[in-house]
């Protein structure tokens, strides 16, 4: 320690004493200035040094200095540096009392005698009198031998040891007696030395020296007043520690001064940093260091050390926060230990009552953490101070002390999710009263979204369960809970779909709920029934057993724990709301007709977040509610984001997209979103990110619609999907079809999905958008079957909606492409006749369709029929689809201005989602109904005004349509070529519209 460090709290000491607080001494000294010989040499800032051995004295005289202050404020250090910077001519004797040595008669006068400057010869005769075991006074030494020779061995301090009767110092009692002659004999030695040169006294912590040393101390000081003796101790000066300085006669000594040290101020640690760090970063971690330290010179030295090699807190400063605390008395330390582990629960009682401590020990152990600075009203200076004291616990005690704590704060009553801390910490199975209050305090922190922490109390639960009803209880909150981070840790909970239990058995006979959830206790295995987690169930895939599980909820059955009743049937909106959105055939083969309403008999009033649950089930199951829409306003109007909420709105999300309601509906999951993300939900993010994607598309913004999708299946992996995962996939698909991405959308096709996604409301989406890549690549009967598939699971589940998926309008798509324009007539207009809503999106479409498959003069009327409603609605990528169109109806009569403007227009719309070829309606070479061939037109695609250039073949384009006018399969071009296949399809498609050909035609177009 540098003395420079220490200059901020003895900048008022000088030249004289008097500049100095004096504690028990009389006004400042003055005099002549001291023996030179005392005086330290030159250090780096000459004049701010604090010189106990300054101090102005008449020539010849000697001097008493007390450097008092709490622990750790740098006494020893400022010691240990004067002496060492003392001119080389002083004799310099060092001792260091300690706790431990208290009771050790003469152990401080022993290591004085002991230090390396004494001459042996002196040394030699200290110790013969210090060895004298003769309490009465000893007789005179002869003539010419005035000090009694040493006797043979080793010299001990045993010869003046008091008796248990008068060894009274620490208590006030009546002192030892001592040899007046031996003290004689000391002080002759020391003059003798002082004849030669000055001596220096110094003794470390002179509050833990033994009575006997003191003693010593104090007679020799005061018969060599006059001599070159210096004497400096250190001492912890609190009123509340044991003292064996203050019950001492040294503070009545008139010529004593005592030196105060504090603890640096924030401007003496910025400092200390300054001397140690770069500017910028002594001036940064100033105010830290000060709070984290308390001012505290060898803290402040300690994350020094650590800021170099760890860049912060680390093992330098754990190591000096427990040499600051175990160099105090008992009990500080474990009063320490305490404040931590209780936090802003340390009051004295609850301390006290924790250590087993009487109330006096804890206030005085208090008073001297608070003259510290490191205690502020019950709270340790720092958490990383708290920390420190705790982890430098051997990890038994650690423990044994937090479970000490949980029983204390249990039985004062304090919330749960205090008591788990240290329930968890303690790491304690034997517990009876853990598992509720871990329950608790779960779902407190999972109320906070403190997801991982409510989580990992529902497991410390899982593994404490002594009952069956505890373990269900605890299963159910847990699984719910790990379903908001991640479904996939779900799976665990969940019967083994591939053991006899999950099919032989009914859902009350008592199967096993998690075959592979270890077992707590004596549970094992847990037999739990497998109907309390239905919606886990259906998530996942496993229809039958969701929805087995939802009709024994709604009895009294015999599997159930501990006897439980029914459940309130208002609380199965919640797997009824997922069973009706996702699995709507099945759940209505289950529900039958009347089924449903004798379930729902609940007043709304038991649920409130879930009331208008029974108008969006309906409508999921049935489509085409009258109050569908209104409801599905309520229902996200009324209430935020949660556990119980989200499946109603996601239904109402449902019920306003399937309405042909798009940007109502973007509006409430743009909210639904940033809800999902502040509540830091991973599940519900994903969920909500793919509904949106889902709705940029129905709005028109492919590019949107990609990048959100994108998003979703980042959040959750293909098992966290589940069943469900064919709504982020039909999104993407759909949307990068749309944007001419068809190697993305074949990558993404290529991902295995499950079997029961095709039993489920997205993979009807899934089926649809893999229709619009087979469109998108030529493969149009591949995408016929895909629509039709995804007809028929609508008809055959009642859900043949307008505006769920419009399949006949990508069917007939695909037949236009084929030149089947009766088919494609037909199905356009059975989709006319499902009514769709007016002014809506599927309306335009349909309308857009129709004109393709009219004859001539019927198309302009439609087309800008069509154009009206796709406006109104807001979908720029179908309305510029209807513009283009309608570009080529108007040629077709000859407007040809306005067919250039509204080519124009097409063009500018499709900018919109990156600038993509606006797709066709009609392909090459079919014929209309009015008989005029489709060759004899202008290309449908190509603006009013194109050049032949503009249809001229590029150079990657000739080269499929040479190889394809050869006989080649597309298969056989794409290896010639060292290309996809999606890629071949995709320049025959181009070329068959710039050409306006088809394929048996290409080798007489390419002569």
């Amino acid at each position: 320690m540098d003395l420079v460090e220490r200059s901020e709290h003895l900048s008022a000491l000088r030249d004289e004493y008097g500049d100095v607080e004096a504690d028990g001494a009389s006004g400042a000294g003055t005099g002549a200035r001291p023996n030179a010989g005392l005086r330290p040499g030159p250090g780096p800032h000459p004049g701010t040094r604090p010189d106990p051995g300054s101090a102005r004295r008449p020539e010849g005289h000697g001097s008493l200095v007390v450097l008092s202050g709490g622990i750790g404020t740098g006494k020893t250090a400022l010691l240990r540096a004067w002496t060492d910077g003392l001119d080389a001519d002083a004799l310099v004797l060092t001792a260091t009392a300690c706790r431990a040595e208290r009771r050790l008669p003469l152990g401080i006068m022993e290591q004085l005698l002991h230090s390396p400057g004494l001459p042996a010869a002196s040394a030699e005769r200290a110790l013969a009198w210090l060895d004298d075991t003769d309490t009465s006074a000893p007789t005179t030494p002869a003539q010419g031998a005035p000090y009694p020779q040493p006797r043979t061995g080793t010299t001990t301090a045993t010869a003046i040891t008091p008796t248990p009767e008068t060894s009274t110092l620490e208590t006030g009692d009546s002192e030892p007696p001592l040899s007046a002659s031996a003290l004689r004999g000391l002080c002759t030695v020391l003059r003798g030395l002082l004849d030669e040169r000055p001596v220096v006294i110094a003794v470390d912590d002179a509050h833990h020296a033994d009575a006997a040393s003191l003693r010593c101390l104090l007679y020799v000081v005061r018969r060599l007043r006059s001599a070159r003796l210096h004497v400096v101790l250190t001492e912890y000066a609190q009123q509340k520690a044991s003292n064996a300085l203050l019950g001492s006669d040294f503070p009545h000594e008139p010529d004593l001064r005592v030196l105060r040290l504090e603890p640096l101020s924030k401007a003496g640690v910025g400092a200390v940093l300054a001397r140690h760090l770069d500017e910028r970063t002594a001036q940064d971690l100033t105010p830290l260091v000060h709070e984290m330290t308390a001012g505290h010179p060898h803290l402040v030295r300690a994350l020094i050390d650590d800021h170099r090699t760890e860049g912060g807190a680390g093992e330098a400063y754990g190591r000096a926060v427990l040499g600051f605390l175990h160099r105090h008395e008992a009990p500080v330390t474990q009063v320490a230990r305490a404040v931590a582990a209780l936090g802003t629960r340390a009051g004295a009682t609850l301390v006290g009552r924790l250590l087993d401590v009487d109330a006096a020990s804890v206030a005085r152990a208090v008073h001297q953490l608070t003259a510290a600075d490191v205690l502020h009203e019950g709270r340790l200076c720092h958490p990383a101070f708290a920390a420190a004291v705790l982890d430098g616990m051997p990890p038994e005690e650690r423990g044994a002390l937090h479970g000490r704590v949980a029983d204390l704060l249990y039985e004062e009553g304090a919330p749960a999710t205090e008591v788990a801390v240290h329930l968890v910490a303690a790491d304690r199975v034997d517990t009876p009263w853990a598992v509720p209050v871990f329950q608790e305090a779960a779902q407190l922190a999972l109320d906070e979204d403190r997801m991982e922490t409510g989580i990992g109390y529902l497991r410390a639960a899982h593994r404490r369960c002594r009952t069956t009803g505890q373990l269900a209880a605890t299963v159910v909150a847990l699984a719910d809970a790990e379903w908001r981070v991640d479904p996939a840790k779900v799976l665990r909970h969940l019967p083994d779909p591939t053991a006899p239990t999950a099919t032989a058995a009914a859902p009350s006979a008592g199967r096993s709920l998690a075959g592979r959830t270890p077992a707590p206790f004596g549970l094992t295995p847990p037999r739990l029934p497998t109907h309390l987690l239905p919606t886990h169930f259906l998530w996942h895939g496993r229809v039958e057993e969701g929805l087995d599980a939802i009709e024994a909820l709604t009895g009294p059955s015999p599997g159930r724990p501990d006897g439980a009743p029914p459940m309130n049937a208002a609380d199965l909106d919640t797997p009824w709301l997922w069973g009706a959105y996702l699995y709507p055939g099945h759940v209505k083969e289950r529900l039958g007709a009347g089924v449903l309403a004798s379930q729902r008999s609940a007043p709304p009033a038991v649920t409130p977040e879930l009331q208008g649950a029974g108008t969006l089930l309906n409508d999921l199951l049935h489509g085409a509610g009258p109050d569908a829409v209104e409801a599905a306003e309520r229902a996200l109007n009324r209430y935020r984001l949660g556990p119980r909420t989200v499946a109603v709105q996601s239904a109402a999300l449902a019920t306003l997209t399937y309405h042909d309601r798009p940007h109502r509906a973007a509006a409430w999951c743009d909210g639904l979103v940033a809800q999902a993300a502040e509540r830091e939900s991973p599940t519900w993010q994903a969920l909500f990110h793919a509904w949106r994607a889902l709705i940029h598309l129905r709005q028109g913004d492919p590019a949107a619609a990609d990048r959100r999708a994108a998003t979703a299946l980042a959040l959750l992996g293909p098992k966290g999907w589940g069943a469900a995962i064919g709504l982020p996939l039909a999104a993407a698909v759909q949307a990068k079809s749309a944007l001419g991405d068809v190697d993305g959308a074949a990558a993404l096709l290529e991902r295995p999905v499950p079997q029961s996604v095709f039993q489920t409301r997205p993979g009807l989406h899934y089926l649809a958008a893999r229709g619009r890549y087979h469109l998108a690549t030529g493969c149009h009967y591949a995408a016929l079957c895909d629509f039709y598939a995804c007809g028929t699971r609508m008809s055959s589940w009642g859900l043949d909606l307008p505006a769920l998926e419009p399949w006949r309008l990508g069917a007939a798509e695909a037949y236009l492409a084929l030149g089947e324009l009766l088919l494609a007539r037909q199905l356009v207009d059975a989709q006319r006749a499902l009514n769709a809503p007016a002014g809506g999106r599927t309306r335009g479409m349909t309308l857009r369709l129709r004109a393709a498959t009219s004859p001539a003069p019927e198309r302009v009327a439609l087309l800008d029929e069509a154009v009206v409603a796709l406006r109104e609605c807001g979908d720029p990528f179908e309305l510029a689809r209807a513009v283009a169109d309608q570009s080529v109806a108007v040629r077709e009569r000859g407007e040809m201005e306005r067919a250039r403007l509204l080519a124009r227009k097409a063009q500018l719309l499709s900018r919109r989602w990156g600038n993509a070829p606006v797709p066709a309606t009609v392909p090459d070479g079919g014929t209309p109904l009015d008989g005029t061939p489709l060759h004899d037109a202008p290309h449908r695609d190509a603006p009013p005004d194109a050049t032949p250039l503009d249809t001229e073949l590029s150079g990657a384009e000739r080269r499929v349509a040479e190889l394809a006018a050869d006989g080649f399969t597309n298969r056989e071009i794409s290896r010639k070529l060292c290309v996809t296949v999606s890629t071949v399809e995709q320049h025959l498609t181009r070329i068959y519209r710039k050409l306006d050909v088809k394929r048996v035609d290409l080798q007489a177009a390419l002569r």
